[in-house]
């Protein structure tokens, strides 16, 4: 039996790009670039907006906006605007659990939120919930300037 030597792509085979794919990656790359484009580059007025998107009850809106402040700082300081209640659970002491659950969900109804589908090992040892997998977020700034425009569309019309 005779060994082979050299390799098989210098012969051709095992070509593993489509011819097509160039064309993909451009049209994606342009999506991607048109939704990015009307992303605000200064974050000082964020929290004020997604309060503002939320249109919160007047009884708990202090606490509400306690919640989506540290939510929204500790998502705009990581690099990835990536977030999870282990990070931000010792910052609200003063807000009642269940109000925090529900912040979260209406920030999710509202698409600032995303669920990124990765789950880290919770650290909540007090609320009983220590090991039990919590979901990792990422903060979608892109609702606020279409929440911007459809406001800018109603005073105009």
């Amino acid at each position: 039996m005779s060994r082979r030597t050299g390799s098989d792509r210098s012969r051709g085979a095992g070509r593993t790009r489509p011819r097509g794919t160039p064309t993909v990656l451009g049209e994606l790359s342009t999506e991607a670039a048109r939704h990015l484009a009307g992303l605000p580059l200064d974050y000082d007025g964020t929290v004020e907006r997604v309060v503002d998107v939320l249109a919160l009850a007047p009884r708990s809106a202090a606490q509400t906006g306690a919640v989506v402040r540290v939510i929204v700082r500790d998502a705009l300081a990581d690099p990835f605007r990536e977030t999870h209640a282990n990070r931000w659970r010792g910052k609200l002491t003063g807000v009642r659990p269940q109000l925090i659950g529900a912040t979260v969900r209406r920030l999710h109804s509202a698409g600032l939120l995303v669920a990124t589908g990765r789950y880290l090992a919770s650290t909540d040892a007090r609320g009983g919930n220590g090991g039990k997998l919590l979901p990792v977020h990422a903060l979608n700034l892109s609702v606020l300037s279409e929440h911007q425009a459809a406001r800018v569309d109603r005073a105009t019309a």
